[in-house]
């Protein structure tokens, strides 16, 4: 039986009721659906700013609890944080300090890997987000992001099961604004989600979206310092903030990822609060009709 009929069968009528159950069905009883996952990509380096700046720590605070659905700080499932090993050069800074700066804990909070341990993982169910660190200030290298690349099927169904993602900064050797001693020429940046990006120094001040505003962000949060990329197209996302010409510098959205972009999907609460009002409209007719 098909999920129209069964709606159908549910509720014993058509139209609007029958439109309710297959809203409910489909958001918390039909197997295979896909749930959207929360997934944020910035230009800012929350990692390197939150070591010595308030707005560091609370951009990186925020970016968290977004990807995580607010269970960074305690939850269940650890995140998986992802930065290379190595010794910081001149205007880096190890990102996994940014955590700890704002009292999170590797092995309680969260888990890192570098390149090799990322492809060592079978998969990330264990997790509720992965969370990559920025190229400049923190240390993520080219290794990470092409392994990234090679696990980005991974991480489609990660997200498409409801998993997090969050990923920073990432700047090439010829942006105006970066130094780029991490990351290999031609490393295909963010290349791991279905976005294009364009690594050029943004002009400041930052401004918020009201998107962004509603997950805590202000505008003098985010232009404390500067971002070091920004995003050519957005693929389905929302803006979080812009640079002063209207260029996104942080996108965000609760979104599911195929077929070449991001795609919006409502989350099990929303359609079943939509299948309510629903069911309300199609009472009252009745009611009017006897």
């Amino acid at each position: 039986m098909n999920l129209w009929a069964y709606s159908r069968r549910l509720l014993g009528t058509n139209g609007l009721l029958g439109l309710t159950a297959a809203l409910v069905v489909a958001a918390t009883a039909a197997p295979g659906v896909a749930h959207a996952g929360r997934v944020l990509l910035t230009g800012h380096d929350p990692d390197f700013h939150a070591q010595s700046q308030q707005s560091g720590k609370d951009q990186l605070n925020i970016f968290l609890n977004y990807a995580t659905s607010g269970t960074y700080n305690g939850g269940l499932k650890k995140f998986l944080w992802v930065e290379s090993n190595l010794s910081p050069g001149s205007g880096h800074l190890v990102g996994e300090a940014g955590l700890t700066s704002i009292g999170l804990a590797l092995g309680t909070n969260f888990d890192a890997v570098d390149a090799a341990g990322l492809a060592a993982l079978p998969n990330f169910n264990s997790y509720s987000a992965i969370v990559v660190a920025s190229s400049f200030g923190g240390m993520l290298t080219s290794a990470e992001i092409n392994e990234l690349i090679a696990r980005s099927a991974d991480i489609a169904g990660f997200v498409n099961a409801g998993g997090g993602l969050a990923a920073l900064s990432e700047c090439a050797p010829t942006s105006g604004f970066c130094i780029g001693d991490n990351i290999t020429a031609g490393t295909n940046l963010f290349g791991f989600v279905p976005v294009s990006v364009s690594s050029v120094g943004t002009t400041s001040p930052y401004t918020v979206t009201p998107f962004g505003a509603g997950l805590g962000l202000t505008d003098a949060m985010v232009s404390d310092c500067c971002t070091h990329n920004s995003f050519g197209t957005i693929g389905g996302l929302t803006v979080v903030d812009a640079d002063a010409t209207g260029v996104a510098t942080t996108l965000a959205g609760d979104v599911t990822i195929g077929g070449g972009g991001f795609h919006s999907v409502p989350e099990p609460a929303t359609l079943g609060l939509l299948g309510l009002g629903l069911a309300g409209v199609g009472f009252a007719r009745r009611k009017r009709k006897h």
